[in-house]
C-alpha cells in the first residue's frame, strides 16, 4: 500500500477508468430508497451492459439479447459481491431495492447457471425518449401535410361566378328566370375581372 499522496494544483485528474453513476439515482425522489450499495450495483451492471452492446458492434457469435431484442448481462452473484466488497445479505438487499425501483429484473437459466439480469431504463431516460419520439412524430407529420394551392383557371372562375349568380337569383324559381339570367350574363361582364386569381 502506498502512503497518502494528495493531488497538487499542477496535476491533471486522470484515472484509468470510471464507473458512471447516473445523477438521477442520487437526486430523484423515486430513487431515495436506494442505498449506496444499490446505486453502485446499478452502475456496475450498466458498465457490464456496455460490454454486451460492444459484442453487437463486433458482430460476435455470442450475443447478449433475447428473442425480443432485450439486452441483458450475465453476472454471477459471487463475482458481483467480490467486485463490490459485499457480503451476500448486503448484495441481496441491493438487488431487491433495484427490483423495487424497476431498475433490474432477473430470469433464471437453470440449475447451476447464473441468472440473466435485465437492466431497466431510468425515469429520465424514458422521459427523454418520449420527447425525442414526439418530436420525430411531429417532423414526420408536418412533412406529410404540405398543402399546395392549385392554379386558378378561367373556367373555374367563370363556373364559380355562374353558380354564385344562379344561387343568388333563384334560377328555376320563376317562369322567365332562365332568360333573365342569360340576358344579365351578357349585360354585365364585370364579374370576369372581379374574380381574378
Amino acid at each position: 500500500m502506498y502512503e497518502f499522496t494528495p493531488f497538487k494544483n499542477s496535476d491533471i485528474l486522470n484515472f484509468n477508468s470510471f464507473i458512471q453513476v447516473p445523477r438521477e439515482l442520487l437526486e430523484r425522489e423515486e430513487y431515495k430508497k436506494l442505498t449506496p450499495n444499490a446505486i453502485l450495483l446499478f452502475s456496475i451492471l450498466a458498465d457490464r451492459l456496455e460490454l454486451s452492446f460492444k459484442q453487437i458492434d463486433k458482430n460476435s457469435k455470442i450475443q447478449f439479447y433475447d428473442d425480443k431484442g432485450n439486452m441483458y448481462v450475465i453476472f454471477k452473484r459471487d463475482e458481483i459481491g467480490e467486485k463490490l466488497h459485499l457480503k451476500r445479505s448486503a448484495l441481496d438487499n441491493a438487488i431487491n431495492l433495484l427490483k423495487e425501483c424497476n431498475l433490474i429484473q432477473e430470469k433464471k437459466q437453470g440449475k447451476n447457471l447464473p441468472n440473466i439480469i435485465y437492466l431497466g431504463k431510468t425515469i429520465d431516460t424514458i422521459e427523454n425518449e418520449k420527447i425525442i419520439n414526439f418530436k420525430n412524430a411531429q417532423k414526420q407529420h408536418s412533412g406529410m401535410n404540405k398543402t399546395y394551392t392549385p392554379e386558378c383557371s378561367k373556367s373555374t372562375v367563370h363556373n364559380s361566378y355562374n353558380n354564385k349568380y344562379i344561387n343568388n337569383n333563384n334560377i328555376g324559381g320563376s317562369k322567365n328566370s332562365f332568360q333573365n339570367y342569360e340576358q344579365r350574363q351578357y349585360d354585365n361582364l364585370d364579374y370576369l375581372y372581379a374574380n381574378k386569381c
